[in-house]
């Protein structure tokens, strides 16, 4: 495994899709409110959670804006 991360080959499970609420959560984040006021949004929206079960949190909201940020900045 170690040659195989020297020659630059990612390893381990690549990450899930980014879930339909992502946008969501931005608009969120650019309308000013914090990680808390994002997930109560998204959960009274009934908005699905990244594994499609459980509630938004303030970690799940953070997590899907830094993976929508980062796939944005991969993108253009």
């Amino acid at each position: 495994m170690a040659a195989a991360r020297d020659r630059g080959v990612r390893l381990g499970r690549p990450p899930a899709a980014l879930p339909e609420g992502a946008p969501r959560a931005a608009e969120l984040r650019a309308a000013g409110n914090s990680l808390a006021q994002i997930a109560a949004a998204l959960n009274a929206e009934q908005v699905a959670t990244p594994s499609g079960r459980g509630q938004w949190t303030k970690s799940s909201v953070q997590y899907v804006l830094t993976r929508y940020d980062q796939e944005r900045a991969d993108d253009g």
